[in-house]
Parts: structure tokens; sequence; C-alpha cells
């Protein structure tokens, strides 16, 4: 474990790299850009091994996230603001299909009024969309609640998006001093993502809600093919 400073932004982008993700769908808007940015200078020097793909708007970013969670890979993804609004569709489309996957939101004020100051109407919009949501108040909990809202989302009893919230401006950018764990220790607390029955197949769809009839069943549903 070392500690250093770091500001919002960049706790979040360790708690990615930690994390181990293999697919950053990606989409810049203020304040958000400097954790894509980090994460693209790690991937270019070899410090980093996962796949970055810039789409063209925060909706196609968000089915991006969420068709590569459906079939068994780690994703991360942020957004902010208008990003997260003109995402909105897509928001309560992934919740449905019970793709797991972190998606950072760092809050700033909609429009209108234009404004750059922190503001959780964005956030509050999605409070009943079906995602997990973490709220930080420290740069240390920014990295930390990442790496928990992975364990939770990808855990076969909740099989849900999270979304890990910050205050622009105030957080996002403002450097704190923040304790890295060590990747032993994360990997201890958060092992490889294991999609079991959520891995999808077209050849044998089945709703990525209901478990396979083999296990035991965890949810309120019935096990059947669509």
């Amino acid at each position: 474990m070392k500690r250093t400073l770091l500001t919002g932004n960049g706790a979040a982008a360790w708690g990615a790299r930690l994390a181990g993700v293999d697919y950053v769908p990606a989409f810049p808007i203020t304040p958000q850009t400097e954790i894509i940015e980090t994460i693209a200078k790690w991937i270019d020097v070899g410090e980093m091994d996962c796949r970055m793909v810039t789409l063209d708007s925060e909706h196609s970013m968000i089915t991006a996230a969420g068709a590569a969670a459906a079939t068994g890979v780690r994703v991360f993804t942020a957004t902010s603001s208008q990003g997260l609004l003109y995402g909105m569709e897509m928001i309560y489309t992934v919740a449905g299909w019970r793709a797991p996957f972190v998606m950072v939101n760092v809050s700033r004020g909609l429009s209108a009024p234009i404004t750059l100051e922190p503001d959780h109407n964005d956030i509050l919009a999605a409070r009943d969309s079906g995602f997990l949501q973490i709220h930080c108040a420290t740069c240390q909990e920014v990295l930390d609640s990442i790496l928990m809202a992975y364990r939770l989302a990808e855990d076969e009893r909740v099989r849900l998006p999270a979304i890990v919230n910050m205050d622009g401006f105030y957080l996002s950018f403002t450097r704190e001093p923040v304790e890295i764990p060590d990747v032993e220790a994360v990997t201890c607390f958060l092992p490889p993502f294991d999609p079991e029955n959520i891995c999808f197949r077209a050849s044998a769809p089945v709703s990525q809600a209901w478990r396979s009839s083999a296990a035991p069943l965890t949810l309120t549903s019935v096990t059947k093919p669509i």
C-alpha cells in the first residue's frame, strides 16, 4: 500500500485500474474527462491491459458498457451532468439486462441555467433506474467505492450495474491523501469477474435476470428460456 495525493478523478482512475477492467467505453465531458485521460495514458504506456473505445455519445457509451458486461467482461465507464441525461434511456435498459458494470458520475449542474458548479440533479434523475448508487465524500472513498461497487454488482445475488458518484470540481479536482492498496490485497477482496449464468450466447438466448436451473435460485423469479 502506498499513500499519495490524488484528485477525485485520479482516485476513480486508480479504482478502475486496480479492479482490472477489461473494457472502457468512453465519451468525454467536463469534469469527468480527467478520468478517461488518465486511463488512456496508462493503456498507451502499457501499464493497464484493457481496451478503450471512444463512442459517439453517452447513449452509445452506456449501451456498449451494458452489452460488453453481458458477454462476461469487467467494464468501467464514466460520465457527468448532461451526459448522464443523454444516456438516460439506456440507464434504465441496461439495469433491466442485469449487466453488472461500474460507472462513475461526476455530478455537475444541469442546464438551464448553464453552470459548472456541482449539483445532484443529474444523479437524482437516475435514482429509480435500478442502478446501485454509492455517493462519495472524499477521494479515498472514490477509490474504495469503485472496488466495493464491482464486488456488489457482480455478486450472483445482485447482478446490477452501479454508479459511484462524486461532486464535480469540489471533489473531482481536489487533491487529497489517498491510500492505494496493493494489487494482491485488491485481488483477495475482488477476484476476477466470474460471469456464470450471465454470459451472453446468441445461440442460446436466456434472460440475464434468471439463473440456470442447474444452480439454486436466489432471485424471486422463475427460471425459463425466453
